[in-house]
């Protein structure tokens, strides 16, 4: 630009593009005369570039860009949830699926009134989700649901590969579940996996060739299917020479079926591994010894069977049946008494038996992610009520993501 008047109205139509975007929602008189005041500013210590950066500045340390502002209702009465407007919708969808601000078209049906229009909102949902964006949605929440960020505290995968393979998997797994619009009762068990060369070799599948990860037909006897039996959640959930029945016990409470596991006592004696006698028994033998002193088996008889049902898995995720030149026992009993037959077992008793709580865990889960809060007791019925509905048209996860952005809870604050 050339000239004052005409770099102040050129720097007036970039400034009011930037902060529309950044604090998304239309701009006010104030807003853009707190800008110009800064790009003012800078103007008079350089030159017009000068003035701009200084003004961008302001906007990325404004509140109204750090934080996702959502302004009560003068007439809202105390304690009790009200709509959210448009515009506050367009930045719930965004972060809940891209992780970022909405984009223009978001905005522009939200500054016209238009998002909140079940139609509307139910092909935008569609739009984000096959938007390359939406790939941030899965990264992020497959990592808070399944905790797999616990991969950078391992450091026994020494091949480079395997362990990106491994990080990939659960991600490429979701992915695949969430564009086909698939059953979420395929993360407990599927007659698929998504792998790529390198991990089909690990899990001993013939046929995949690649880099990229593919979604490939197996048969039962791969003893895969389902996120259980991923690498990335066996191996993180290991010592790193051995498997790690508590380690993988505790993660299937906790992120499975949402019921984790008090805290175990204070003073909780540990396994003497000194003890020849100790040193002779099997990891399910040495287990069994532990949970029988009277301070460890209020908790152990929780969380054991569910991982002693994982021992066909080593440190790394491969498949086994020795251990030590002995045969593995991934035999268990619940506290209910009932038994499970190692990870086959497992995921039969979850088909049969969990299905209910496990899709409402799930729903929990996503919800309190797509709201980017955690959830209360205050929730409940709403969760409770998402979990009927879900459950009614057949468990899709994709139809899940619609469920919860048409939700009252997703739209009130």
């Amino acid at each position: 630009p050339t000239g004052n008047q005409d770099e102040e109205l050129c720097a007036e139509k970039i400034l009011t593009t930037l902060a529309r975007r950044a604090y998304r929602r239309p701009i006010t008189d104030e807003d853009l005369a707190t800008l110009l005041g800064f790009y003012q500013s800078g103007r008079r210590q350089g030159d017009f570039d000068t003035g701009i950066e200084l003004a961008l500045q302001r906007i990325l340390v404004s509140p109204e860009f750090l934080f996702r502002i959502e302004r009560e209702p003068e007439d809202a009465a105390p304690n009790t949830p009200y709509p959210i407007s448009d515009l506050e919708l367009a930045s719930r969808l965004s972060f809940f699926l891209w992780s970022s601000i909405p984009d223009e078209e978001l905005l522009d049906l939200a500054r016209h009134g238009q998002l909140g229009e079940p139609g509307v909102l139910a092909a935008q949902v569609t739009r984000m989700l096959a938007d390359p964006r939406s790939r941030r949605f899965s990264e992020n929440f497959v990592q808070q649901w399944l905790g797999t960020d616990g991969l950078k505290n391992v450091v026994h995968v020494t091949d480079s590969s395997l362990m990106e393979a491994m990080q990939e998997e659960p991600v490429a797994f979701f992915e695949d579940i969430l564009k086909r619009n698939s059953s979420v009762l395929d993360f407990i068990h599927s007659d698929y996996a998504v792998v790529n060369e390198r991990l089909a070799g690990h899990y001993r599948i013939a046929g995949v060739h690649g880099p990229h990860f593919r979604h490939v037909p197996i048969e039962l006897q791969a003893n895969r299917g389902g996120i259980l039996t991923g690498a990335a959640i066996l191996t993180m959930n290991s010592d790193g020479s051995d498997s790690h029945p508590l380690k993988r016990g505790i993660w299937m409470l906790e992120r499975i079926l949402q019921d984790p596991p008090p805290p175990p006592p204070p003073n909780v004696p540990e396994v003497d591994l000194t003890d020849p006698e100790i040193l002779k028994m099997t990891l399910k033998e040495r287990i069994a010894d532990h949970r029988n002193k009277a301070a460890c088996i209020s908790c152990h008889a929780k969380i054991d069977p569910w991982g002693i049902a994982f021992e066909n898995y080593d440190a790394l995720g491969a498949f086994r049946t020795t251990n030590k030149n002995k045969p593995v026992d991934a035999t268990s009993e619940l506290f209910n008494k009932e038994k499970l037959a190692g990870m086959m077992g497992l995921k039969r008793y979850l088909l049969m038996n969990r299905q209910d709580q496990f899709t409402r865990a799930l729903v929990d889960k996503l919800t309190a992610y797509a709201l980017g809060r955690s959830l209360s007791f205050g929730d409940n019925a709403d969760i409770d009520h998402l979990t009927v509905t879900f459950r009614k048209q057949g468990d899709r996860l994709a139809d899940l993501v619609h469920l919860i952005t048409q939700s009252t809870i997703f739209n009130s604050k």
